[in-house]
């Protein structure tokens, strides 16, 4: 018992030391705080050290900056103070730094939304900086549209070919294969291209081998050497190349022989093509399924029908002469043996691939060039120097793809109710059939489609004839002028080329090719522009001196607040058909319309915003950001007027048009740099201190108090 009691003793007696410790330890950090609060005030001291008349009027001259540092300050010491006070479980330092950056955030908040400097003019606000910035010439011509609009198409199609040729580039490589028949007196190896696209022609490389005999006279002899495609599930050859020797060829005895030719991937789609062609009946089903045709599974086979002479040795014949007098016998001088003729032995043998489903996609193969121009420049460049220039078009063609290069320039304005010119190049594909040197022949026909609302076809404009020459250093060209009449049953247009080519083997068979192209152009309507080039180069001028004037900024308001109501009546036609999108259940339609009318509402305020500035940077962009974004809602229109008809390609061409638009818009919308402003604002003095002195100092005092509180 008396060591439970000396235990409980001793644990009472480190209890009373340990309150002594804490009451010892309360004494030290009350010391501490009242030295940090005696020095906190000295450094205050200079704060009224000053004349209240002087300060007064400075207070009047500059109310309503102060004001916002003001409440910027309050803000930064709820922020702060809330941290030190433990709501948020940071360290002291790091809640010095919350409350300074909450003060600069605020501040510049402020600024944003009662004004201040722009563009850095003034030390006084916040920092307005852009991504873009606008000129007289960048909003009045909106050249900054123009950077895939080109003068010259041929170099730039020379460098595109280039490119083209060297990704369709395609090296023979070993086929794996499997053999029937006859194995042990020759065998074959296959070669084809490590890539064949869709429907083209490609070459082939049979090699065989024969086995080596140790009698020389053991030959084999070659009557004929098939090389066919078969489809998968058929019996029928598909382009067979025959060599063909009679009785039998040369005697090979340990040699290799190369064979050499052509096939194409199995077509069924080639004869309606050239059908197309030469009628100009190009109808939706056709493209469709063109654009939708899958290549079917099929692999090469070589197929060789031979004999082995057999002989053996006769030795009862040990000399030339007693040898060679006899009947079916030979004499090997190299060895001194006499042989005799046995019989022929009969070869069939058939070589196969197993492995070209590895070298084809077996699906829809379709080029899809992606670099380039799509749709059409917005309708205010139709009667401007820029649509007569060129654009390499993105594309998708169909077809021969490993056996030629199309590309589609054309000029990049295309309004229903005017003209554009197309401008075709058309290029073998440099080396492809390598060792072999084929000939092409050739037709083509490009036509321009006119789609009505019910997407049914009529051909508008059509041109025929033959390529020419071609040469893989010289691409053929081609023109076609597609003329988008207006029509209120016309929903769009759609241009296509086709192009029908044979190839001529050293057989003097012929093997039937095609392409198809169709070019990323959308035909949009001919839609009136609110901020037409006349009101805006009005509004331009303003800026000509390097400032706007209080009467300069009163005529802004006048035709900015016209403008406004153009573009109200924009909202209210795509409110009006995202309503019918709506009533038919058709969600791109819908989708489309809806971001038209934030597009045109969007361009409501950046007018706005040309209204409360007189910061000529600003100005000029903000009042490009308006013509952007009313050009992007009449692309979104248009994408929505043509999805609710069921016309979805063009429509999605144009809602990306729009997209890139309101993209361009926002690298001109103006923003505060918050970092430059906050720094800025903290360097600033109010009653001779810093700002971030008095921060500082606020926050100690702050935190000593709450510090303070969980003492007592």
């Amino acid at each position: 018992m008396r060591l439970f009691f000396s235990l409980f003793e001793q644990k009472g007696g480190e209890e009373e030391e340990q309150e002594r410790k804490t009451c010892n330890r309360k004494k030290r950090l009350s010391g501490l705080l009242l030295l940090l609060i005696f020095t906190t005030s000295i450094y205050a001291q200079p704060a009224l050290a000053f004349d209240f008349g002087s300060w007064w009027n400075g207070v009047k001259e500059r109310a309503s900056n102060t004001g916002k540092m003001v409440v910027s300050t309050v803000v930064g010491v709820v922020v702060g103070g809330a941290c030190m006070a433990g709501t948020m479980g940071f360290g002291t330092g790091a809640c010095v730094a919350m409350g300074m950056a909450a003060a600069g955030l605020t501040y510049s908040a402020l600024e944003l939304a009662f004004g201040g400097s722009r563009g850095g003019d003034s030390d006084s606000g916040a920092t307005i900086t852009y991504e873009r910035q606008a000129n007289g010439t960048t909003v009045k011509n909106d050249d900054d549209e123009l950077n895939k609009v080109i003068d010259d198409a041929n170099q730039q199609a020379y460098e595109r070919i280039a490119e083209l040729t060297a990704k369709l580039r395609s090296d023979l490589v070993r086929y794996d294969t499997k053999e029937d028949g006859a194995t042990g007196d020759l065998w074959i190896e296959i070669y084809a291209p490590s890539k064949i696209y869709g429907f083209s022609a490609f070459p082939v490389q049979a090699k065989l081998y024969t086995k080596e005999s140790n009698i020389p006279f053991n030959v084999i002899h070659l009557r004929s050497v098939e090389i066919y495609l078969q489809k998968e599930n058929s019996s029928v050859p598909l382009w067979k190349r025959v060599w063909d020797y009679g009785t039998g060829s040369e005697g090979l005895n340990g040699q290799s022989v190369v064979y050499s030719t052509i096939l194409k991937v199995p077509d069924d789609w080639v004869y309606q093509v050239q059908n197309a062609i030469q009628t100009g009946q190009v109808t939706r089903d056709l493209i469709e399924q063109i654009f939708s045709a899958n290549t079917s599974t099929w692999e090469i086979f070589v197929k060789v029908d031979a004999y082995r002479e057999v002989w053996q040795n006769d030795p009862q014949y040990t000399d030339q002469s007693s040898c060679t007098a006899q009947p079916n016998h030979k004499w090997d001088s190299n060895t001194s043996t006499c042989y005799v003729f046995v019989r022929n032995d009969d070869i069939k043998y058939t070589a196969y691939t197993t492995s070209a489903w590895r070298h084809v996609s077996m699906a829809h193969d379709i080029a899809d060039l992606a670099d380039g121009f799509y749709a059409s420049l917005p309708v205010k460049f139709l009667n401007t120097e820029a649509s007569t220039k060129w654009a390499l078009y993105q594309e998708k063609y169909a077809g021969a793809l490993s056996n030629f290069i199309i590309l589609t320039f054309a000029t990049p304005v295309h309004v229903i109710g005017s003209t554009a010119d197309y401008k075709f190049y058309i290029v073998p594909n440099p080396g492809y059939f390598e060792p072999l040197n084929p000939s092409f022949n050739d037709d083509f026909r490009f036509v321009a489609v006119r789609e009505y609302k019910d997407l049914s076809w009529t051909v508008a404009d059509s041109i025929f004839g033959n390529l020419g020459t071609m040469s893989p250093d010289t691409p053929t060209q081609k023109l076609l002028t597609a003329h988008y009449t207006e029509d209120l049953s016309t929903l769009t247009y759609k241009v296509y080329g086709l192009a029908y080519f044979t190839i001529t083997r050293d057989d003097n068979i012929t093997i039937p090719l095609w392409l198809v192209v169709n070019p990323k152009v959308s035909v949009i309507p001919n839609t009136r522009t609110v901020l037409a080039d006349n009101q805006i180069d009005q509004l331009v001028q303003f800026t000509d001196d390097g400032k706007l004037e209080a009467s300069e900024i009163n005529q802004t308001k006048a035709i900015a607040a016209s403008l406004i109501n153009g573009l109200q009546e924009k909202i209210t036609a795509a409110e009006d058909l995202k309503k019918k999108a709506d009533a038919e259940g058709n969600e791109k339609a819908s989708l489309y319309a809806e971001k038209a009318i934030q597009a045109y509402q969007d361009a409501i305020e950046a007018l706005n915003k040309i209204t409360q500035t007189d910061a000529v940077q600003e100005y000029l962009n903000w009042l490009n950001v308006a013509k952007k974004l009313e050009q992007a809602g009449d692309f979104y229109m248009s994408a929505a007027e043509k999805a609710l008809y069921g016309e979805y390609e063009q429509a999605e061409l144009d809602a990306q048009k729009g997209d890139e638009l309101s993209q361009l818009a926002d690298e001109y919308k103006p923003h505060i740099d918050i970092l430059t402003t906050a720094k800025s604002m903290l360097s600033k003095k109010i009653l001779g201190i810093p700002l971030w002195a008095l921060l500082a100092i606020v926050f100690v005092l702050v935190g000593a108090f709450v510090v303070w509180r969980k003492l007592l």
